[in-house]
């Protein structure tokens, strides 16, 4: 059986992801995407009348030529640039190959982007908007008040089990990126919304006492991070809000609220589970910039 076979590169793919998996203390999420990036690059190759073992650099280039004509963003070039030269590093150090092609290639420079944030006043519009007589508007209600108020990711949340939350109901137990742990604190409004969804509408759902998921639909299954997504945008634009609103939308007015209201850089960061200040640091240049704003504005001689 050759190397180039289907069946053998599946093998190396399976065994690639175990091993970065382990090493690197990859999310299950960043698995997924290594191994669907790997197969569609695979693929690629094959039809070109290529093998992977033996391609070179011109080959794995104009790979990434042909996936940035098609519209892939640079930030996923850069993921399937990692995972390609990851995956060529495993095979040459693992001696399948003789050589690594992939070993000078460079990754695109990503340009900066700030991210779009939803002012306090259009939180308040948003967050008044789920109908909360029923018990999805209820639910609703919570996870934009949780997603808000304790800057939580979206598979942080749709991830969460009753079980994580105190018994004094101010905190969350949260496992954030790379299996780490940390404790949230809830807002007094998000807490209200909680004990309402948990004690008068989760509590009406059939087998309950079996689920251990907090936020699940009224069939008692789990809620998809599409279906969260649609969720958001629905209320979004019920509350005229005119951006293009994502889960980690309200992550992000979560960090730049509390640095415009006097909160200190490192503990933003402790909050949001950051491993590293300066992924935290982005939210000062909006911060900042709104100070410029004020000063122009306000200031004699702004």
């Amino acid at each position: 059986m050759s190397i180039s076979d289907n069946s053998i590169e599946s093998q190396f793919i399976d065994q690639f992801c175990d091993y970065v998996s382990f090493k690197n203390n990859l999310t299950q999420n960043t698995i997924i995407a290594y191994k669907s990036d790997l197969k569609i690059f695979l693929s690629w190759i094959s039809n070109n009348n290529n093998k992977f073992c033996d391609v070179d650099r011109v080959v794995i280039n104009n790979y990434l030529a042909s996936r940035l004509d098609s519209g892939v963003s640079v930030s996923t070039i850069q993921r399937i640039i990692t995972c390609i030269k990851s995956f060529y590093l495993f095979l040459y150090e693992n001696n399948f190959i003789q050589s690594n092609p992939a070993q000078l290639i460079d990754n695109p420079k990503k340009r900066r982007k700030l991210p779009i944030i939803i002012s306090e006043n259009e939180i308040e519009a948003l967050l008044s908007c789920p109908n909360t007589g029923t018990s999805s508007g209820m639910r609703d209600k919570c996870i934009l008040e949780l997603l808000y108020s304790s800057g939580l990711r979206i598979s942080e949340l749709l991830n969460i089990k009753v079980n994580q939350i105190t018994h004094d109901k101010s905190f969350l137990k949260i496992k954030g990126k790379g299996g780490k742990e940390r404790l949230v604190p809830i807002g007094s409004s998000a807490m209200s919304s909680l004990l309402t969804y948990i004690d008068t509408y989760r509590c009406n759902i059939k087998n309950i006492n079996n689920i251990e998921m907090l936020f699940i639909k009224e069939t008692g299954t789990v809620i998809s991070r599409q279906e969260c997504w649609k969720m958001i945008k629905k209320y979004a634009s019920a509350s005229n809000i005119n951006k293009k609103i994502s889960p980690h939308n309200l992550r992000h007015a979560f960090a730049t609220h509390l640095l415009n209201n006097g909160a200190d850089l490192r503990t933003v960061q402790m909050l949001l589970g950051h491993a590293s200040l300066s992924t935290t640091q982005i939210y000062t240049h909006i911060a900042k910039d709104r100070l410029v704003k004020f000063h122009q504005k306000y200031h004699p001689r702004g």
